[in-house]
């Protein structure tokens, strides 16, 4: 698995979070939590902080039921942090 197929989780968690399929995108969202864990090394040292921080908005608001900001934070916050990883490691 790669940044890409991690991205591609996260959008599918977010997906059924916005589609009201709590289940399925908690299912998803722990998988995307496996992987991004394996991609965390890869990560600058500010990003991989911005992860952690954004990630325990993620878990914060799927405590409180907030499943929307769970699809918010997932798609804007953690994903880009992604790309702009992959373009930084393209560019170096």
């Amino acid at each position: 698995m790669n940044q890409a197929d991690l991205r591609d989780r996260l959008a599918e968690s977010s997906r059924f979070f916005r589609l009201g399929m709590e289940a399925l995108g908690s299912a998803r969202l722990r998988r995307a939590i496996d992987l991004l864990i394996v991609e965390l090394p890869k990560l600058s040292a500010d990003q991989c902080r911005e992860a952690q921080i954004q990630l325990s908005h993620v878990l914060a608001a799927q405590e409180r039921r907030d499943f929307l900001l769970v699809a918010d934070l997932l798609e804007y916050q953690i994903a880009p942090l992604l790309s702009s990883s992959q373009k930084s490691g393209e560019e170096g």
